[in-house]
């Protein structure tokens, strides 16, 4: 067999040729480049079997460079050299399904196990049977990309004993592993076996490495668009015995008259994924026209939210989430960004909550909130998180409700009411039984500022996000916010803000 390493590291090719034992792993021939378009045109000279190569290197990419030698010998088994950097490269490889991925810095152990399994692999496409498996898991992948090579889908169609015939008829199904690393070894025989069983003809292979891709075809003796949803719905129920410990998702792609057609059915089935977000673990979708439209959660929903926590009402606060989570639940036809963005929304708007009012409450950073939100499979998922996240805030303010500082309270307070023109000190005073000398004298020892300076500011900063997202009268709003006289409230806005409230809104629109 003949192996090309391939790096732009002159010091990582001479550690790699000279501490390793090629021969010994059956390699009777190294070859090497020092970038992409060397490692090319050494290919074109001499048959390569197994392609170790870096990822990022000058003039040509590893990337294009292992497409480029994929299409000169479709059988050649390629290792990618990779950094921690790379990884998101690396989904732009995907396709062409690298048997192994080495992390940098690379060592030549990790380089041995890798190469000993590719001498494998080469050794076993002399066996006709895995030759054929692999042959139809190229097929399968072929016909997932929008415009496949006339010549190799000619070539596998043969090589499969296929015909255009077969896809005149045809359907598309992807199962989606959601636990564990990938398809579980075994898997896809099992699952063979069974749509054997069931009288029906197909194709199969991975597409990424956890997704199984299945494209059901038709002969004289079973039509694929004769079978019903309850059809599906039964194979897939008998399916679950062979999935079970495992989470995941499937969905059915629609129709397809003929192959050209097969990459339309896949993307259908790649869009339908989505609806079992919605749906739940375990579950099966449909490809067809969406019959909700998008659900978007408006601004007083936020507001409610928020204010169930400023009220200290977690039976208010429950409630608003269950009602979040039905309304998803009942129009799945969103994008599952979006959702995520909005479940991060209120989560960040607790976070903010307890920031503001110095609790220690535990808390994340913003990227460390969306890496738990990003982790969710399901809504269901999110909707635990979020409820999780609330109740442990509740349960810490009930647990430290005694211990909340003095002006944590007063906060508290001013926030509920300062839309009571009756708000001062004598209201706080009475409101927690504490002298109206003591309670000013700690919050300006706790905050900086005075009572009556945090009441104005609080009421300026109010008015100030109404007079942005409502369309009320100036004077509704200063009434709104505690105000009295609109003329008192106009020189304490420009006070604040270095403008009237009139310009306020003026300048912002």
């Amino acid at each position: 067999m003949n192996l090309l390493l391939v790096d732009d590291e002159y010091h990582v090719r001479k550690k790699l040729l000279d501490k390793i034992d090629w021969k010994a792993l059956g390699i009777a021939r190294v070859l090497e480049a020092g970038d992409g378009e060397q490692g090319y045109e050494i290919a074109g000279h001499v048959k390569i079997d197994i392609l170790i190569s870096d990822i990022r290197m000058p003039r040509m990419d590893g990337i294009e460079m292992a497409a480029a030698i994929r299409e000169l010998y479709p059988d050649c088994v390629i290792l990618f050299l990779s950094g921690y950097s790379d990884k998101e490269y690396l989904r732009s490889a995907i396709s062409l399904h690298a048997l192994s991925y080495i992390d940098k810095p690379v060592s030549p152990e990790q380089v041995i196990a890798a190469v000993k399994e590719a001498v494998s692999y080469c050794s076993n496409l002399q066996n006709s049977a895995f030759a054929s498996k692999i042959k139809e898991a190229r097929l399968v992948r072929l016909l997932c990309v929008p415009k496949p090579d006339a010549g190799q889908l000619s070539s596998l169609l043969q090589d499969c004993s296929l015909s255009l015939l077969h896809f005149a008829d045809s359907r598309t199904i992807l199962i989606q592993i959601l636990s564990g690393d990938g398809i579980p070894s075994g898997l896809t025989d099992k699952l063979g076996g069974l749509l054997t069983h069931s009288g029906l003809r197909y194709i199969s292979g991975d597409h990424h490495d956890n997704i199984l891709v299945i494209h059901l075809l038709s002969d004289k003796e079973q039509l694929v668009s004769s079978l019903t949803e309850s059809f599906f719905q039964s194979l897939f129920q008998r399916a679950s015995y062979l999935l079970k410990n495992t989470s995941y998702f499937i969905a059915v792609g629609v129709i397809a008259e003929n192959i050209q057609e097969i990459y339309h059915s896949y993307q259908s089935a790649v869009i339908s994924l989505q609806q079992n977000f919605f749906l739940g673990m375990n579950s099966v979708s449909f490809a067809g026209p969406s019959v909700s439209p998008e659900f978007v959660p408006d601004e007083s929903f936020r507001r409610g939210l928020l204010g169930s926590v400023k009220q200290n009402d977690p039976d208010t606060c429950f409630l608003l989430l269950q009602s979040l989570y039905e309304s998803y639940q009942q129009h799945p036809a969103g994008l599952i960004s979006v959702v995520r963005e909005n479940y991060y929304g209120i989560l960040s708007q607790l976070f903010q909550h307890c920031l503001i009012h110095h609790f220690t409450f535990p808390s994340a950073s913003n990227q460390q909130l969306w890496d738990v939100i990003s982790s969710a499979a399901t809504l269901r998922e999110l909707h635990t998180i979020a409820v999780n996240l609330y109740q442990s805030y509740f349960d810490f303010i009930r647990t430290n409700e005694s211990r909340l500082s003095v002006s944590g309270k007063l906060k508290k307070l001013i926030e509920e009411n300062y839309g009571n023109p009756g708000l001062g000190l004598q209201f706080l005073s009475e409101r927690l039984k504490l002298s109206q000398s003591y309670i000013s004298q700690l919050f300006k020892q706790e905050t900086g500022t005075t009572i009556n300076q945090y009441i104005i500011s609080y009421r300026i900063d109010m008015a100030s996000s109404l007079l942005l997202k409502s369309d009320q009268k100036i004077s509704d709003i200063a009434g709104c916010c505690g105000f009295t006289d609109q003329n008192y409230f106009t020189k304490l806005f420009k006070k604040y803000t270095g403008m009237t409230p009139s310009a306020y809104r003026g300048c912002i629109s």
